[in-house]
């Protein structure tokens, strides 16, 4: 069930699930600035670090830059809230040899930026952190050392992760398997909220992502992308460019991740 409020960039969303409803506040950014955002990563590997940090900028975050390895690392993104109850966002900007790597994963990395504008004009009560990670394709090196760098305390306080990983090539799915049940079923009522189709995709064969760090640390996590096994081949491949997004399902992904966080807000505790 959904009733919308649209004016200039706000739009306002009631969500309601099993067991509760939520009003959604979002500042959603325009097709235009998705998709430019989307392009920015035709670069080189070692340029999108900058990259994404620029972005930020562009956003009003100041961004930090966390060393991980000699010539790269994390860029985190820190938007405060009310309590140090935090829930986390994130998507790696490294990428293979072959192909371009939009869309794994500057799809879900540039992303990131977008979501802090969308959340950051309404007070909410949690802290939000987005990271950028570096050399997930390394080995997921840059969120394990993200984590590994984390109090016990700062561990405690992240009640949720949501992953962002290879959007665009359909509507979004969620990895059930890696996902936490709990954090499935806010993703489905924001889906069925907003009108939209939800499926779970295993890629449990096609690799990892940087759920596990997370999962590692016993923090519940998600992880959304928009895989299947006809799309499986573009992964690591000379087709993984702009080419290979279908830019409305990338835009719906993004509508659904912010107001998914938004609900989370409120949700979670």
């Amino acid at each position: 069930m959904t009733h919308r409020i649209i004016g200039p960039a706000v739009v306002a969303v009631l969500i309601v699930g099993s067991s509760f409803a939520q009003k959604l506040e979002v500042n959603l950014a325009s097709e235009s600035l998705i998709e430019s955002r989307l392009a920015s990563g035709q670069v080189r590997g070692r340029q999108r670090q900058a990259v994404i940090r620029g972005l930020f900028a562009d956003a009003g975050c100041s961004a930090e830059e966390q060393p991980v390895g000699r010539h790269s690392g994390n860029v985190v993104c820190t938007l405060a809230g009310d309590t140090g109850s935090t829930i986390a966002a994130g998507g790696h900007f490294d990428f293979v040899d072959a192909g371009q790597g939009i869309v794994d994963d500057w799809s879900g990395a540039s992303l990131l930026p977008s979501l802090y504008e969308a959340l950051k004009t309404h007070p909410r009560r949690h802290t939000y952190v987005f990271i950028a990670f570096t050399d997930e394709e390394q080995g997921l090196v840059g969120s394990a050392r993200y984590i590994k760098k984390l109090t016990a305390d700062q561990k405690a306080r992240i009640h949720a992760f949501v992953n962002l990983e290879c959007l665009g090539l359909n509507p979004v799915k969620y990895w059930a398997n890696r996902s936490t049940p709990a954090l499935v079923q806010d993703l489905a009522d924001v889906a069925a909220g907003l009108g939209d189709s939800l499926q779970a995709v295993n890629v449990d064969k096609v690799g990892d992502d940087d759920t596990h760090s997370f999962l590692n640390a016993k923090i519940p996590v998600i992880s959304i992308h928009s895989i299947t096994p006809d799309t499986f081949g573009i992964l690591h491949s000379a087709r993984d460019k702009m080419a290979a997004i279908d830019f409305k399902n990338y835009y719906e992904a993004y509508k659904l991740a912010a107001n998914y966080l938004a609900y989370l807000d409120a949700k979670v505790e």
